[in-house]
């Protein structure tokens, strides 16, 4: 398992925690305070997104608990609404928030699950899953509680 640093870390620590524990206000403190929350029940299980559109990033309870966290590294070209996280350079410390997959492979070794535009690596305990734009580069990062 990879040890990463950096704001991510506060994304990847928070998972697991459920809505409304004080631990996930850490995380909104990163993209807030501007935020749009959306329900939706799809056969019983519920799904709440907190969705901070100028700052690029979403976060995802299931069944009220924190299971995602996906930030934005560049403009998204499907919905011109969303910004890119504020802080990008903050993200991974020691990694181009909009790195080539080479890079992000260099500097975290070999994924624990690859696809055709996006790598997913274990670290601090948690999945950190990167998924790559049509340049090539970083185009999200994902904190995942579980492998999806």
């Amino acid at each position: 398992m990879t040890t990463v640093s950096g704001e991510i870390t506060v994304l990847l620590d928070v998972l697991g925690h459920r809505q409304g524990d004080s631990r996930i206000l850490e995380a909104v403190v990163l993209v807030g305070p501007q935020m749009e929350v959306s329900e939706y029940d799809f056969d019983g299980e519920k799904s709440t997104y907190f969705v901070f559109k100028d700052a690029g990033t979403e976060l995802l309870f299931e069944d009220d608990v924190l299971a995602s966290a996906m930030v934005r590294t560049q403009p998204d070209p499907e919905d011109e609404t969303y910004g890119v996280y504020p802080r990008p350079g903050e993200l991974v410390q020691g990694l181009s928030a909009t790195a080539t997959r080479d890079e992000v492979r260099a500097f975290l070794g070999s994924p624990e699950r690859t696809g055709p535009s996006f790598d997913r690596y274990q670290v601090n305990g948690r999945y950190l899953h990167f998924e790559f734009g049509a340049d090539g580069r970083v185009a999200r990062i994902s904190a995942l509680l579980e492998p999806v």
